[in-house]
């Protein structure tokens, strides 16, 4: 079948590309390709209505929390989508949850496993900016007027499963490594208020979540 522009973007039809990212055949022609064929950022509701993103008014929402991107650091990583306007260092935005305002430091751009530094990002971008424990997914971060992003879709849990450890004096590392990666989203985590001791009952959409979880115990908390 032809290519067609408006079957396109009206999502009728998907093209395909043929290449070998091992050899390095075809990635730039796909890239370059893809950049062209994709419409630019379109507007994003809100509390306030659409926002446009020619705006000059900067506004973005976290939609991923990565924690241990870099292992020896032990940093933690919120990923922004930028909705309207630019963003530089140092910008100071209003924090939608929190209800304060706050200085946004050290952005930057990911590329596979590279990440550079991001001199400026702008309406559609994605950059990571360090989380010292402010940011949560779709949390709004506002230039000017406040106001809240529609919120991320969030699916019902159909697996439940209760996690312990073998070693009670591993239990305080269990639980910082259950609240962290439940905060990303890897899992939802429920607890019973009236009893102090029990155990956390975790809950997934999938199977596959709870394997991810566990290895990433293992390997980020050693637990």
């Amino acid at each position: 079948n032809e290519f067609d522009e408006g079957k396109f973007r009206r999502g009728e039809i998907s093209p395909v590309f043929f290449g070998a990212a091992m050899t390095n055949f075809g990635v730039r022609a796909f890239l370059e390709k893809f950049l062209a064929m994709c419409p630019g950022p379109a507007p994003k509701g809100s509390s306030l209505g659409p926002v446009d993103p020619l705006s000059p008014l900067f506004s973005g929402f976290v939609f991923k929390i990565q924690a241990n991107m870099d292992p020896k650091q032990r940093d933690r990583i919120a990923f922004l989508r930028i909705v309207s306007g630019s963003y530089e260092a140092g910008t100071f935005v209003n924090h939608s949850r929190l209800g304060r305002e706050i200085k946004l430091t050290q952005p930057q751009q990911f590329f596979a496993q590279e990440r550079t530094g991001a001199e400026a990002a702008f309406a559609g971008d994605i950059v990571g900016i360090y989380d010292p424990g402010l940011f949560a997914i779709g949390d709004s971060l506002t230039e000017g007027q406040k106001f809240e992003f529609e919120g991320i879709p969030q699916f019902a849990p159909e697996f439940f499963a209760v996690v312990r450890t073998k070693s009670a004096l591993q239990r305080k590392q269990l639980v910082k490594g259950l609240v962290q990666l439940c905060q990303e989203g890897t899992v939802q985590m429920f607890v019973d208020p009236t009893r102090a001791a029990s155990d956390p009952v975790l809950a997934a959409v999938g199977v596959l979540q709870f394997d991810v979880l566990l290895f990433r115990l293992q390997n980020e908390y050693n637990v």
